[in-house]
Formats: structure tokens, sequence, C-alpha cells
């Protein structure tokens, strides 16, 4: 009884080697296709390189225009993103304070020149939603315009000229321009405050 035991126990035993031996050669096989993909990255940034160095300055140029056009396309994206989110924004400002100043149960914990301020300052948000709702109505009735396509290697230019310095990637753009705008804000709120 004992070799047909064995020979029971060598037929699952051969089907999971099997087993093993299939995954392992799949296993080698997504290795191999990840190695090639990284090569092919690799070749194709060492052409972005070779592009800007053999080119010069002309073809940085022309590398730079292509990266501010798509930029420009990314900047309109946020632009009208955060459009969006003012007009979102306001509304829910202007509706807290109409209801901040016109119900009894949440006037109990205002001051009377809060009261006063909060009915004061509704329809200036409303106003405000207003005018951003007809900027966001007149981006979004108007088509942007088309990038220039931009290659591979070209694309791989581009990021080589943000880490020389000599472009900022659309990400930093936008943070700037939201630390600033956040600064200013912050800004006349205190000059406001000492006046």
């Amino acid at each position: 009884s004992s070799p047909i035991q064995l020979s029971f126990l060598r037929l699952p035993m051969a089907g999971l080697m099997k087993q093993a031996s299939d995954m392992a050669a799949s296993a080698a096989s997504a290795v191999g296709d990840g190695v090639a993909a990284a090569q092919d990255r690799v070749n194709t940034s060492l052409e972005g390189n070779k592009m800007l160095s053999e080119g010069g300055a002309p073809m940085e140029a022309k590398v730079l225009t292509k990266a501010a056009c798509h930029s420009a396309m990314e900047m309109d994206a946020v632009a009208l993103g955060q459009l969006e989110a003012a007009c979102k924004q306001f509304t829910e400002a202007a509706q807290l304070l109409e209801a901040q100043s016109s119900d009894p149960a949440l006037m109990s914990a205002n001051t009377e020149e809060e009261t006063a301020e909060f009915a004061a300052l509704a329809p200036k948000f409303r106003e405000r939603t207003t005018k951003f709702e007809v900027a966001l109505t007149a981006v979004k009735q108007s088509a942007s315009p088309k990038a220039p396509e931009m290659s591979l290697a070209e694309s791989d230019a581009t990021k080589i000229l943000v880490v020389k310095g000599k472009l900022a990637d659309t990400g930093t753009q936008v943070k700037q321009v939201a630390d600033q705008a956040m600064a200013d804000v912050s800004n006349r709120m205190q000059g406001e405050k000492k006046e």
C-alpha cells in the first residue's frame, strides 16, 4: 500500500511543480516586459536629451513653446475648476449669511452687530456669485485652443528643461499663484482689521 500512496502523492506534487514552474515563467516574462518598458523610457529620455543637445537654442525654444502651450491648457482647466469652486463657495456662503441673519434660532448666537453684518454681506456675496457665474459661462462658451502635438521625446525634453530650471511645471505655477493669492487675501484682511 505504500507505493500507491507515494504514487498518489506524486500526482498532486507534479501538478504543483507544474503550476510553480508556470508561475515562475509568467513572473519572468512580466519582469522582462518591465525591463523592456524601462529601457524604452530610458531610450526616449536619451532622445529628449539628445534632441536638446544637438538642436541647440532653436530646439530648446521649440520645446519651450510647446510646453508653454500645454501649460496654458492645464492652467485653463485649473482656472475653470477654480471658477466653478468659487461659484459654489460664494453661493453657500450667501445662503449661510442669509440664514444666520434671518433665522431667529440661528440669530440667537449673534450679537446685534454680527446680525447686521451678516445681513449686509449676504447680497454682496450673491453679487459676487453672479459675477463668477457670468465669467464661468463666458469661459465655457468659448472653445479652448488645441495645444501643438508633443512627442514623447519632446515631453522628456520638457522635463529636462524643468530640472534645469528653464521651465516651471504647471503644478508649481498653480501652487505659486494660489500661495500668492492666499497671502494677498490674508494681508488685505489684516489691513482691514487695523482700520
